[in-house]
């Protein structure tokens, strides 16, 4: 039975141990705060847990009241001793799958924000009545085993890491320790929207204590099965899989379990989200030359498999700029480069080889989906395959960095995962 009482500071730092390392004093650990009555009670505990935490509060745009809201936010956090900052949020439109277009930016501020102050880690306030009703919505959708896990304690993602800490806890609890706090929040009138399946399923479970019960107990159990899952992914990868920096990887004659190569096409081709199973199904049953969700599948030597970038689906060239992203997968490496310098696909190889260099290992069709710096319409770096023209790019690297990794490391359950 989940406790309606306030959090216990001892127990909620016990939790915050099981979830360690965290850094030292100097590192600050991030908070996302909506304002709501679950962040503001996740801020309260994390600033007893240590001192070193800073609130991030994100202003959509999408309300005329949001940015009135998320400045009251910040002074009810400076009353509270936390420090905060506000993440503005610019070109969010009404429309075709809004919360998910919301949801998706508001992190890309969060991430944005997290390496601005150094923070390695970004505590997010979701609670067990949130986990009950993705677990609902899931369950819906047929998702599968792996969807029924829900949403991990622990999950790294690109150079942070995202920590739930209250999946065990509440909603009612996280009530009673703002009130103990004195402190007040903001109601969001879009989370009793009954038109968006969240609210419908937060309605069913509301009336339904025991479902709700159940659903976590499901949550916990896939959680366990989805990790000891992805362990046994990780030594078939390790013994199978060789994966090159440009962006494929060469597989065995039978290619790879279903889970996995699912995986594996969802990362090489940049994508938010996996192949259709069925189609990736057929393609274990009987590996064959096919394209696939962004990505290629390619007969190699002694009776290989790369599976690498479909070319016809390369992101347009873009300026070279530090730090931006191509194709969703390469991130730039550089000193600042001269007006004009663009970064695309590499294409056609004749044109950039160099004279008298022997022949790659590699298939044409693999190379021409390589990350290259252009000027006045020609390659003058392919820094995959160690050809730089000119002394202003003799530095720049690509970092492959998909959108996923291909095994998320992700925590499902702490040692200490009982109601606190």
């Amino acid at each position: 039975m989940l406790s309606a009482k306030p959090v216990n500071p001892s127990r909620f730092a016990t939790m915050m141990a099981s979830l360690g390392p965290w850094p030292g004093q100097g590192v600050p650990v991030a908070i996302a705060v909506s304002g709501g009555a679950d962040s503001m009670a996740l801020a309260i505990l994390a600033r007893q847990w240590r001192r070193d935490v800073v609130a991030l509060v994100v202003d959509h745009g999408l309300r005329a009241e949001s940015r009135s809201e998320a400045m009251q936010t910040l002074t009810r956090l400076s009353t509270l001793g936390i420090p905060g900052r506000l993440q503005t949020l610019t070109g969010l439109e009404r429309g075709p799958r809004m919360a998910e277009r919301a949801r998706r930016m508001r992190y890309q501020a969060l991430f944005a924000a997290c390496r601005e102050i150094g923070a390695l880690d970004l505590l997010v306030a979701h609670h067990a009545g949130d986990q009950a009703e993705t677990v609902m919505m899931r369950r819906r959708a047929a998702s599968g085993d792996d969807g029924l896990a829900a949403m991990a304690t622990a999950m790294p993602v690109a150079d942070v890491r995202i920590v739930r800490p209250l999946l065990g806890v509440a909603k009612s609890a996280l009530y009673a320790t703002v009130r103990a706090a004195g402190a007040a929040w903001v109601e969001d009138p879009s989370n009793h929207d009954l038109r968006t399946e969240r609210a419908r399923a937060r309605q069913a479970l509301a009336h339904d204590g025991d479902q709700a019960t159940g659903l976590l107990a499901a949550a916990r159990n896939a959680g366990a099965a989805r990790m000891a899952h992805d362990a046994a992914d990780a030594q078939w990868l390790a013994a199978h899989a060789r994966f090159h920096c440009g962006g494929w990887v060469v597989l065995p004659a039978g290619l790879a379990p279903a889970r996995l190569l699912s995986a594996l096409i969802r990362v090489i081709g940049g994508r938010d989200y996996p192949p259709g199973r069925e189609a990736v199904g057929r393609l274990v049953h009987a590996p064959r030359p096919a394209t696939l969700a962004g990505a290629a599948i390619i007969p190699w030597r002694d009776g290989q498999w790369i599976v690498a970038r479909e070319e016809s689906a390369l992101a347009s060239p873009m300026p070279a700029r530090a730090g931006s992203v191509w194709d969703r997968r390469f991130v730039l490496r550089t000193q600042p480069l001269p007006p004009g310098w663009m970064m695309g696909a590499a294409g056609a190889v004749a044109s950039w080889w160099p004279a008298g260099r022997s022949r790659s290992v590699w298939p044409a069709r693999v190379l021409r989906t390589l990350p290259a710096l252009w000027h006045d319409g020609r390659v003058m770096a392919v820094p995959h395959m160690g050809l730089r023209t000119q002394d202003c790019v003799a530095n720049a690297v690509f970092v492959n960095q998909p959108p996923h990794p291909v095994l998320p490391g992700a925590m499902f359950y702490a040692p200490d995962d009982g109601p606190y």
